[in-house]
Parts: C-alpha cells; structure tokens; sequence
C-alpha cells in the first residue's frame, strides 16, 4: 500500500508539549479517506478471538497476532504493520527527540544515540538482538453495566520508551466518560520522593494530582508520550453504555527499562545510564511480572 499511513504524519517537533511530561495530542491524525476506510472495517471481537463480555474490561489484538490472521481486512494489516515498524520508531524521534533527551539527557545524550538503536516486534523478536521493541494492538473496552474507569491515574511501566493512543470513536458511541487525563503531582509532592508512596501498586488517587489536561475520547484523534516517573495519565469513568471504546493501543520498549519498582509494584527510582542490560532469560520472568501490575 503505497500511502503514508502515520498517525504521526500530521505531526511536527512544534506539536510537541513538555508540560507536565512530553506529549503530543493530533486531532484528525489521519486524512479523511483513509480513516473511513480504517474505521468502516474495523475487526469484530470474535474475528479476534476477543470475548467482550466483561463489564469495561480492556481488551488487545497484538501486532504478531495480526500479521499471522489473513482474514483481517489487508488495510487494517498494513496500519498495525506500519506503527510496529522501524519507519513509525523515526516518525516518533522526529516529533519526541527534544522529550527524550530532555528526560533522559545522559541515557540518550543526541539524537544519534536513539536512531543507532535496533528496532523490532515484542513478543516477536527479543533483546538479544533488538534494542526497542515496537507494538500496535488494536484494542478497546467492552461495553458498561456498571459505572467505573478502565484504568485510573497510573504510571505506566519503566520498560515503555513511548505509549500511545489512536481513538476511532465510533458513529454510534454516545456514552459518557471515557476520557484521557493528563496530571502532575500537586503542590505538596510535586518533585519530591515521598510522592512514590502515595501509589498504591501503579495507581495513586486523583487528590494527590492537578489535571493539567483532558483529552476527549475522539474519533481519528491521537495521543501519544513518553514514559517517567512523572507521566500519570488515566481514563475517566465511564457511565453505563452498551457501546465500546475502539483505538489502537502503541507501544515501544527498552531494555533496560527507564525506571523501577518496589517489589509491590509503586514506582521507585530512575536507573544510571550505564546500567547493564537485563540477562537474557531474566527478562522473560521480569517483564511479565511488571506487565501485571503496570499493564
């Protein structure tokens, strides 16, 4: 398919914002055509193997999952092929370089640093040979019968560079909620270690934060940023509704990771930029693990 597919194609450094962590958010990502083409073949659940029976319960079709089902629609193929490309990994340093080395100003000192690094597919290639692995799931919430947030205000984990949304509101989505939360710590813990105990695993409640920003559940709307100690973001409630939430879920990890944990899963410490990669083997037992408490 010979078209530029990037959500990211309308999307320039200019875009980027540093406050309270660096993000970008791109309303009509996607020109027209290809977003109705996109969102008028957008995968059934059960073409998955998604049971969507659960009250907002997330749900993810992973990138090597789809590359493997040919009875998906050939556009969706290429869309989820291309943002768990190397091609998608430039597209992110050419709008987040400035983000990246701000955070991480020793670990990734210029932009050579981060286009040197060997880009690949989680959960199909490995950090034997690949520095950063890329994935897009097309993902979504089941429908609500009781009022609640799919994930409230959370860090994601240390091992995610970058993490995005690509929302593809449907026609018909007329519930309410479901909203993205941009936050910064309040005054009493804003850059203070004590603002670490406040997490209970990976969430901490909202009157420990100031919502800096509230990024509406949107059709052909992207969002995307990278990972700190300092990027929480959650998702509002979302009321009772037989609709789901449809988008693409992006991702894109290192080893090793950013950051760390406690043992209970609250966010702990940054890592030293000459830290040793993770033995291979060990990463197959620790990133598991912290999936399950960061998701």
């Amino acid at each position: 398919m010979n078209r530029n597919l990037s959500i990211l194609q309308r999307a320039t450094a200019a875009d980027l914002q540093l406050d309270p962590f660096p993000h970008v958010v791109i309303p009509n990502a996607l020109p027209d055509d290809l977003y109705a083409e996109l969102e008028a073949s957008f995968p059934k659940p059960e073409a998955m193997g998604i049971k969507a029976d659960r009250n907002n319960h997330r749900w993810n079709y992973a990138s090597r999952k789809i590359r493997r089902n040919k009875n998906l629609p050939q556009v969706w193929r290429d869309f989820i092929a291309y943002h768990a490309s190397e091609d998608f990994y430039r597209d992110i340093l050419n709008v987040f370089y400035e983000g990246i080395h701000a955070l991480y100003p020793e670990r990734f000192p210029n932009r050579q640093s981060l286009e040197k690094l060997r880009v690949g597919v989680r959960k199909h290639d490995t950090f034997a040979d690949r520095d950063v692995l890329m994935d897009a799931m097309i993902s979504g919430n089941t429908p609500v019968t009781e009022a609640s947030s799919v994930r409230s205000s959370h860090l994601d984990s240390g091992d995610k560079l970058f993490s995005g949304l690509f929302y593809m509101r449907p026609k018909t989505y007329d519930a309410i909620g479901g909203d993205l939360t941009i936050s910064r710590y309040n005054r009493d813990l804003s850059g203070k270690p004590e603002r670490h105990e406040k997490f209970k695993g990976a969430y901490i409640d909202d009157d420990n934060l100031d919502v800096v920003r509230t990024v509406p559940y949107d059709k052909n709307l992207a969002v995307i940023f990278i990972n700190s100690l300092d990027s929480v973001h959650g998702v509002t409630v979302r009321q009772p509704s037989p609709h789901s939430r449809l988008f693409v879920n992006l991702v894109g990890e290192i080893d090793p990771p950013l950051y760390m944990l406690e043992d209970a899963g609250q966010p702990a410490h940054y890592l030293p930029a000459n830290q040793p990669r993770t033995p291979i083997g060990l990463t197959d037992r620790i990133v598991p693990m912290v999936r399950r408490v960061f998701g």
